[in-house]
């Protein structure tokens, strides 16, 4: 008895002692293993940073720490050191390498210890953040280290990590293939997950833009911090973007914490107000985002402990804020579409909740993580689709109320179209009309539906939308009609009959006489011009009337319009059917034959006969009309209608000076004798204007080109009056019948002396003129007596001899060239200036330049004129400026008309300037 109460004592002694004595059991491994998760197996001792390996005391187990003991345990002070250890048992015959992998990629620095089972370190590695991914000793974005265990013993495993306790990451033992599927597993899922973020924000801001949403806008701008929370949280980052320097990644991710939470404040502010509108939730909601936003632009300025309770602050705020929100629009508006956005609202605060808050990292690490990644890529999407399907709902309900509202529409449309002056009517699927308005009804003179659908049993058969076509109504009046068909099988008709007809008849009177009803000369000179084109005969006979103008006087203008009715009338009927009759003017009557010339003769004069016999009465009395005919022949397409009708008038000409009732034939004869006569003319009128000195004098400006020089110039033109019109005649008209009749030599005498005349009575234009130009003729040049002539005229005159320039047009020059010599070195003699006109026109130009005694040439109008569009004028008239200025001649550009023009032969050099640009030819008053 006494020796069992001994061994008693002795265990109650003991228990203590055994208690404290825990053994623990290793984790068996082998080449088996593929992964062994060590959180649920490891002891934590939390010291400070600088307690070294073999100070932990392994062995020692009442220092050590279960994982829920270590979940409740306070540090106060730095970051510490937490330390996990784990006895492993390598069952294999070999030793075998694993990967102890760290789940959370932002830790500081890690280490791993081999331990033998005294507590002696068998080997260690370590790796920290800041080495760049190329460095570390297994190239993934998370903290992976190999450690080798030896085959059949029992060693320690012994991890140190700088964390707080409470966000102790997950620590576990890989196998390498194991490890490499996993990760390539991982970074697959991470960039689909990534992928369907990036193209829902965008789809989030296409559908803004579309839509015109701020709400969609926000939703983007979360989707978008979302996808950057992603790659930043799961460490991707550092893999794709900053491999070499990790520590922007650890940088970055405050902000874009702090970014999603901005984005989050904002889209439930807009959130807020898409669901109900009340004032003091949207108050409260712009005081979140505004500080929200404060908080933002301050967190640089911020420490790492600052920006992490803040950050805690701002997501637990959020969280609340939500939830307010949340409850709010269930209690508001309890529809099942918007609970079921509701409730993914509250699913995403929740999931961005536990992506910020570091207390819960723990809970998103490893397989935890890839499954709250794919959790927030789903509720991002099924909420964009959510709001999509409000937005579609929204617009189905609206097609639906149109389409129920188009009957209605259609019904009053049509009660309308029943009172518009256009005719309505509605089709079939097959073209045939299925109702007609009422005044489609009168337009096609029907009196009902029935009788329309009869009589067009297909409806209007037409090309195209619209056509104007021509119908018969029943009552059998032919009619136009503007015809449309639109996209909805309904159509309108008008009646454009009146329109049409007026039509018809412009186009009737823009080819025919109004008169007579044949054919104008404008149409005449086209079917003239289109037969000669093709190269076919045309002959052309113009038979011109007299006595028309004695029935206007006596009988009035409409006698006379009937009179030369019935006479186109009878004419047409005795004329060939297929020659072409047309009035070319008052009294004149065109034929176009086809007939030789011989033929064509002879009809002439058939016609001409009938005029003759023709009489006209009109108030009792009866009046008769003479009748001339001219022919004009041509089988050429080289000559024009215009040319053929011109020799046709020619011919008319010499027939009335054969008298009456004749015709003639044009012939080339003709054609001299018609100058010659004309000549004769000239030298009449020229003689008589000699006579009587019946000239005038117009004067065009000369402008110097220069602007710091004001020289007034002017050049005296020679015009002939005309009786017949108000016009003056130029000399290039009368010129060759004046140099035949020996007048030019005279006119040019006449005009010296009325410009000299004219500066004596008028002192002070002599003054301010610069120069007077005036133009001589080759009579002049002949007349050895013409030098004397200035000298007197000179002699008592007012005007200067270096204010006079007299002009030479080149070809004159070239002709008469010793002449034009003389005369040009007496007047350099006399101090008198010269020049040539038309410089440019021939190619002995430059000699003339050389050889005469020259003040100023006048470079050729028709260079001047397309410098601007012809290259090859432009440089002909800049060799004329630089020939002339090393000759030491002034240069005058002529027929200047525009101010691009001035302005290009300023540049040149040009020293005058005379064109309209500088003014119009003005009559010279004395």
């Amino acid at each position: 008895m006494q020796t069992i109460f001994k061994h008693a004592l002795w265990l109650l002694l003991l228990l203590p002692l055994l208690a404290g004595a825990e053994v623990r059991t290793p984790v068996s491994v082998s080449a088996q293993t593929s992964k062994v998760t060590l959180n649920q197996h490891f002891k934590y001792r939390v010291v400070d940073a600088s307690v070294p390996v073999d100070r932990l005391a392994v062995n020692e187990p009442s220092r050590w720490l279960s994982p829920a003991e270590l979940s409740e345990h306070n540090y106060a002070g730095t970051k510490p050191n937490i330390w996990s250890s784990v006895p492993l048992y390598n069952r294999s015959n070999r030793s075998q390498t694993f990967y102890v992998k760290f789940s959370d990629p932002f830790l500081s620095s890690v280490s791993v210890f081999v331990l033998d089972s005294s507590g002696t370190p068998l080997s260690q590695l370590s790796n920290s953040f800041s080495t760049p991914l190329m460095q570390r000793p297994h190239l993934s974005h998370e903290h992976v280290l190999p450690v080798t265990l030896p085959a059949n013993q029992t060693v320690w495993l012994v991890t140190a990590v700088q964390q707080w306790p409470e966000q102790m990451p997950t620590i576990s033992l890989w196998q390498s293939t194991e490890l490499e599927l996993r990760q390539q597993q991982q970074q697959t899922a991470l960039g689909v997950n990534a992928g369907i973020l990036i193209l829902l924000a965008l789809a989030a801001f296409v559908s803004a833009q579309l839509f015109k949403s701020r709400l969609l806008l926000t939703f983007g701008c979360v989707s978008a911090a979302f996808t950057l929370s992603l790659l930043l949280h799961s460490g991707v980052w550092i893999t794709y973007f900053s491999p070499y320097s990790p520590d922007l990644a650890a940088a970055l991710k405050t902000y874009v914490s702090q970014l999603l939470v901005l984005t989050l404040c904002w889209f439930i502010w807009e959130w807020g107000r898409f669901r109900f509108r009340l004032s003091r939730f949207n108050r409260i909601g712009y005081v979140v985002l505004a500080a929200a936003l404060g908080f933002t632009i301050s967190l640089p300025w911020l420490d790492d402990r600052w920006q992490s309770a803040l950050l805690i602050a701002q997501v637990n705020g959020v969280l609340i804020w939500a939830a307010v929100v949340v409850l709010r629009s269930i209690q508001k508006q309890p529809i099942s579409g918007f609970r079921w956005q509701t409730f993914l609202l509250a699913i995403t605060v929740i999931v961005a909740w536990l992506l910020i808050s570091p207390r819960y990292n723990p809970i998103w690490e490893g397989v935890s993580g890839l499954l709250l990644y794919s959790a927030m890529t789903i509720t991002t999407m099924m909420f964009l689709l959510a709001l999509e399907r409000h937005r579609l709902n929204r617009l189905m309900r609206r097609i639906v109320g149109l389409k129920k509202n188009r009957k209605t529409l259609r019904r009053r449309l049509w009660q309308l179209l029943q009172r518009t002056g256009e005719g309505w009517f509605r089709l079939n699927d097959d073209g045939s009309f299925k109702q007609v308005n009422q005044q489609m009804l009168t337009i096609l003179a029907a009196h009902s539906f029935d009788q329309v659908k009869a009589h067009w049993p297909k409806g209007f058969v037409i090309e195209g939308k619209r056509q104007l076509t021509s119908v018969d109504r029943l009552d059998g009046r032919k009619i136009w009609l503007d015809v449309e068909y639109f996209g909805d099988n309904t159509g309108r008709i008008s009646d454009v009959t009146k329109c049409m007809e007026a039509e018809i008849h412009l186009d009737f009177l823009a080819h025919h006489d109004a008169v007579t009803g044949l054919l104008n000369v404008r149409e005449l000179r086209r079917l003239l011009q289109s037969r000669l084109d093709a190269q076919k005969a045309a002959c052309v006979t113009i038979i011109k009337l007299s006595g028309l103008e004695v029935i206007a006087d006596q009988a009035g203008a409409d006698a006379k319009d009937q009179a030369i009715l019935q006479l186109a009338i009878n004419l047409k009927k005795k004329a060939p059917k297929y020659s072409r009759i047309a009035r070319v003017s008052e009294h004149e009557i065109a034929l176009l034959n086809t007939d030789d010339e011989q033929s064509v003769f002879a009809q002439a004069h058939r016609l001409v006969q009938y005029c003759k016999e023709f009489r006209f009465n009109s108030d009792r009395r009866i009046y008769q009309i003479t009748a001339h005919a001219g022919i004009a022949y041509s089988d050429s397409s080289e000559v024009s209608a215009s040319t053929l009708l011109r020799q046709a008038r020619e011919a008319l000409k010499l027939a009335m000076q054969q008298g009456d009732y004749r015709v003639h034939s044009y012939s080339e004869a003709d054609q001299k004798r018609l100058l010659g006569e004309a000549e004769l003319e000239w030298e009449q009128k020229l003689k008589q204007a000699l006579r009587e000195e019946n000239w005038t004098l117009y004067v065009q400006p000369i402008v110097s080109a220069a602007r710091n020089a004001d020289k007034h110039c002017i050049e005296l033109l020679l015009r002939l009056p005309d009786s017949n019109t108000d016009e003056p005649i130029a000399p290039q008209q009368f010129l060759r019948a004046a140099l035949r009749a020996g007048v030019m030599g005279k006119a040019d005498r006449w005009l010296v002396r009325e410009a000299v005349e004219h500066f004596n009575e008028n002192p002070f234009e002599a003054t301010r003129t610069w120069r007077c130009h005036i133009n001589l003729s080759t009579q002049s040049l002949e007349d050895d007596g013409f030098i004397q002539f200035i000298e007197a005229a000179l002699k008592n005159s007012v005007i200067q001899p270096n204010q006079l320039v007299f002009e030479v047009s080149e070809p004159d020059a070239f002709k008469h060239f010793d002449q034009t010599y003389q005369l040009f070195k007496n007047l350099k003699e006399l101090g008198i200036g010269t020049a040539i006109d038309q410089f440019g026109s021939s190619y002995n130009s430059f000699q003339l330049l050389r050889q005469l005694p020259l003040t100023q040439i006048k470079v050729n109008r028709f260079w001047v004129q397309n410098m601007l569009i012809d290259t090859i004028d432009a440089e002909l008239v800049a060799s004329c400026v630089r020939l002339a200025k090393a000759a030491n001649v002034e240069v005058c550009a002529v027929g200047v008309e525009s101010d691009e023009v001035r302005i290009k032969l300023t540049q040149l050099g040009v020293d005058y300037i005379q064109g309209f640009v500088c003014g119009h030819p003005v009559e010279w008053q004395r």
